[in-house]
């Protein structure tokens, strides 16, 4: 090689290295430490020169040693590396499966558009390149072309460089919405068939005038508003003993920039409360798992002021201390001290309540409590409703509980479940779940799974609910966390053109919580309708998708799908199921995107295109109720699936009919349309009476997603852009249930479909 050559190398070279110091100092610098950019820009790239120095070291003596084998050994060498490595990510069949589906094939050049370790070598082999082609070329460009290898140089240098444009453009981008769709539950083309409920717009202030206090105790140098600047001394409480991985880097990083440990961990709060005696119900607000230096509590303010406007007192706790930070999180094992702590600030304003001369002196409903959390914080609710009831602590029963809050009501928004280790299975309470669909942090509605396991037993008053918002994200229902469910760079993949406005996402928050309170713990039962069905709340709700589920104490079990595995048995022993017209048809546990179980089982019914597919539940002697006069419904959930019913000529195999249900599979309009089906009721006299389930309910077609704006990465993190989410479906009973003998489901055998049908039993409706 000519001096000038390797001249120019040496150069491309160090502009590599250069570039690769720059995104190490980038890296650093988007690590949120709480220092400032500039020193974790610099602390990046000399992390990242540290390691390219030992890098360096080591390839070159192993480049040394491969000087000293022959060609052939080396090229060999490679290539039992290159085939145990294929052989570890695929196995025999899968490699065959490939070859004979190349439908199946995924472009290699799919991880160049996320920020990986392929997009960025890409990056800097584009650098390296083109500072080679500059060096080589400086006297003439056209000269190039007539180098020894100097063409296929600047081709390399071309190619590198469309490639790291592309990545770029694709980085900077707000993406696309891959699965449009004109259907609205709501909104003013949507001509609903429900009479607005007469109670007043929950997410409208209320007549109380507002009064902000904080409390916190010890110094708080970070937070101000709860050390010197606050209002009221709270106390520190020692949680040394529920959390021991308090530990190491973890611990000693958050001592130093918190200014306290675990033995004296602050009990600090935002409040929000209405002028006035009271008293008024107590609701305590807790955050997730966002990163510790950008805050969270304050992000709930829109929801503290608007339920303090309507006679509630809010708290939004600061748990930041234990959240995760540049050292690392604890990984869920922090769950147990996250809803501990909830109950150690209910303690508080207990004693509050009952100390004279205090502010809060016989302000506070001790009777009427609820708890608000969101991801993380929406499991910490439940862990600490469950705690209440205990003695001592379920992981280390030498700490002793004593609590016993009237806890009534509980709110999860996008939940995350089983961070905590046990299982949390809850009876009588009230609980409500928001989700949104373009939650790219918890993607499942993981919230459902919560309401699975909760249970009501026979004349409680509490009821169960679920929304679940097309368009919402996770961290836009609080206010500092924004439109990106990552933090960067992870942030820059992210599939941002699908998600509803901030404003529009807690507006429906702050809509449906709202209502929520006023229904469990202002007792006022006109705002239950909204959860039976939210159309009736048309007017406060922007325009938009919503799937809903609801459930109470009343319901009593037709079938439920729970029982055994014959697909002709009900939950009642008196009832048989048949079905006529189907392709497709079985009972499954439900599961959500993620392969977990969603803790129900559902039946699924599929049919081809032509046929007229029906689904019977005979019940001969009728239900055999109690019959008191009040006014019931056949209540079911239901929900369309894109799985396809297989063909009588199909040979597709189960992977085959899997990926296919990734997809919309019937007509191009469905995605658009309302599900449609008809319910007949026939009684003892042989009457029958025909509902039509598009006057019942409006039942969004399956709400495909992409949360990255490629599909391939998409796949590869997120498995499937569907997941089954039911919706509640009631229809009003004329008869007396015990005349029931036949219910029917009929769907549109116009055009071939798939649905889950679960939960139908008959239900009370309060006047």
């Amino acid at each position: 090689m000519s001096d000038a050559n390797r001249g120019a190398w040496h150069l491309g070279m160090r502009a590599a290295v250069l570039a690769v110091l720059f995104v190490c100092g980038l890296r650093g610098a988007l690590t949120e430490t709480g220092q400032a950019d500039l020193i974790e820009f610099v602390l990046g790239a000399l992390t990242g020169g540290a390691v390219l120095w030992v890098s360096h070291r080591l390839l070159r003596g192993l480049v040394g040693t491969l000087r000293n084998m022959p060609a052939e050994a080396v090229t060999l060498a490679l290539a039992v590396l290159t085939t145990l490595l294929v052989f570890d990510q695929w196995s025999m069949a899968e490699l065959w499966r490939l070859v004979r589906a190349p439908s199946a094939w995924r472009s290699g050049l799919a991880p160049l558009t996320g920020l990986s370790v392929s997009s960025l070598a890409v990056l800097v082999l584009a650098v390296a390149l083109l500072t080679v082609v500059v060096a080589r070329s400086r006297k003439d460009a056209l000269a190039l072309a007539f180098v020894p290898g100097g063409l296929r140089l600047f081709a390399l240098a071309a190619a590198a460089c469309v490639t790291a444009v592309g990545i770029v453009l694709s980085l900077v981008t707000d993406g696309r919405d891959p699965h449009p769709t004109t259907f609205r539950t709501i909104g003013p083309a949507v001509a609903d068939a429900v009479a607005f409920v007469d109670a007043p717009d929950p997410g409208s202030a209320g007549t109380y005038e507002v009064e902000r206090v904080s409390y916190g105790a010890g110094r708080n140098a970070r937070r101000p508003e709860f050390g010197k600047a606050r209002d009221l001394e709270s106390r520190a409480v020692d949680a040394r003993a529920l959390l021991p991985e308090w530990k190491g880097l973890r611990g000693s990083v958050r001592e130093r920039y918190w200014g306290f440990d675990l033995s004296e961990a602050p009990l600090n709060g935002l409040v929000w409360a209405p002028v006035g005696e009271g008293p008024f119900p107590l609701v305590v607000i807790v955050h997730g798992n966002h990163s510790m230096v950008d805050v969270s509590d304050p992000g709930y303010a829109y929801l503290g002021e608007l339920l303090a406007s309507r006679g509630f007192i809010v708290v939004s706790v600061d748990e930041n201390y234990i959240n995760g930070s540049w050292s690392g999180d604890f990984r869920g094992k922090e769950m147990a001290v996250r809803g501990w702590l909830l109950l150690e600030h209910l303690a508080l304003w207990r004693d509050w309540s009952t100390t004279e001369d205090h502010p809060f002196a016989g302000r506070v409903d001790l009777d009427r409590i609820a708890l608000v959390g969101h991801s993380r914080g929406g499991e910490a609710v439940s862990i600490a409703h469950a705690f209440n009831a205990l003695a001592h602590h379920p992981d280390d029963a030498t700490i002793a509980f004593d609590y016993g809050f009237d806890i009534s009501a509980l709110v999860a928004i996008a939940q995350v479940d089983q961070r905590y280790h046990r299982r949390v299975e809850l009876d009588d309470v009230s609980f409500f779940a928001l989700q949104g669909s373009y939650d790219a942090d918890e993607p499942a509605f993981h919230g459902l799974r919560q309401y699975n396991r909760i249970e009501l037993s026979e004349g409680s008053p509490h009821f169960k609910a679920g929304l679940y918002v097309h368009g919402a994200n996770h961290g836009q229902f609080n206010e500092g966390w924004g439109r990106k469910d990552y933090g960067p760079p992870g942030a820059w993949l992210l599939n941002l053109a699908p998600i509803i406005d901030a404003d529009v996402q807690r507006r429906i928050a702050a809509v449906s919580i709202a209502a929520f309170l006023e229904s469990t713990l202002h007792d006022d039962d006109r705002y239950r309708a909204f959860f039976r069905d939210p159309r009736v709340g048309k007017d406060w709700l922007p325009e938009g998708i919503y799937v809903h589920r609801y459930t109470d104490a009343s319901f009593a079990p037709i079938a439920d799908f729970e029982e055994d595995i014959d697909v002709t048995s009900a939950s009642r022993a008196d009832v048989r199921i048949s079905a006529s017209g189907l392709a497709l048809w079985r009972e499954e546990a439900l599961t959500h995107r993620d392969g977990r179980l969603q803790g129900s089982a559902a039946a699924v019914l599929g049919w081809r295109a032509g046929s007229a597919p029906e689904y019977t539940l005979e019940m001969p002697e009728g239900l055999k109720m109690e019959v008191d006069g009040r006014r019931r419904v056949l209540s079911f959930e239901i929900a369309p699936s894109p799985e396809r019913a297989p063909d009588d000529e199909s040979d597709e195999d189960e992977g085959a009919r899997s990926a296919a249900s990734d997809s919309p599979v019937v007509e191009s309009d469905a995605r658009d349309t309302a599900l449609a089906f008809t319910v007949e009721v026939e009684d003892a006299s042989g009457r029958t009476l025909r509902y039509d389930g598009r006057s019942l309910a409006r039942v969004a077609p399956p709400m495909h997603v992409q949360y990255l704006k490629s599909q391939a990465l998409n796949r590869a993190r997120y498995t499937h852009t569907w997941e089954a989410v039911l919706q509640t479906v009631e229809i009003p009973l004329e008869a007396d249930p015990r005349d029931l003998r036949a219910v029917r489901m009929r769907f549109d055998g116009a055009s071939a479909g798939t649905v889950l049908v679960d939960q139908i039993g008959i239900r009370i409706v309060a006047e």
